[in-house]
């Protein structure tokens, strides 16, 4: 149950996590992006840019640009593969993993909370529900782009590392 709705929340930006006292000093150290980069990287290990990109759901540029700061900031390091120079590698530093199990402390936390409030019946219909609604509202953005020019034009090209 726990690693469905944590992943719940790292799909959503980890906006569930802003209501909690526990993440302002987080919020001082990095923006939500951040904190879900480096929350994907902790549970997904190392990952190429575009793998990153996916998983955060956000155009490669994005990324890259995302990536630089935490670069900036020491939290994650980022080098050519050794296979294909073309692609970049990403990975926390010992300090990026040190806030990304800060993070994941008070998601377990806030996960616990819920759980105790609820019996298992009622957390099977919150989950239920909050895939259901994530799904409405990620199905209504995706009508409203197709077709444009945007989506038409791009494609996905996989490339091993």
């Amino acid at each position: 149950m726990f690693d469905r709705m944590r992943e719940l929340f790292l799909q959503n930006g980890l906006r569930p996590l802003s209501f909690l006292s526990e993440t302002a000093e987080l919020d001082r150290k990095v923006n939500r992006s951040e904190l879900t980069a480096l929350l994907v990287l902790h549970f997904r290990g190392q990952l190429t840019m575009s793998a990153l990109a996916s998983h955060l759901g956000v155009p490669l540029s994005t990324a890259t640009s995302l990536v630089k700061r935490l670069v900036r900031k020491e939290l994650v390091d980022r080098r050519q593969s050794a296979k294909d120079q073309r692609v970049m590698l990403v990975e926390l530093t010992g300090e990026g993993l040190e806030l990304a199990m800060q993070v994941k402390a008070v998601m377990d936390g806030m996960l616990a909370r819920i759980q105790s409030a609820l019996s298992q019946e009622e957390l099977e219909q919150l989950l239920s529900l909050a895939v259901k609604a994530l799904r409405a509202v990620q199905s209504k953005g995706s009508d409203e782009t197709k077709g444009t020019s945007t989506n038409a034009s791009l494609r996905r090209i996989e490339i091993d590392d």
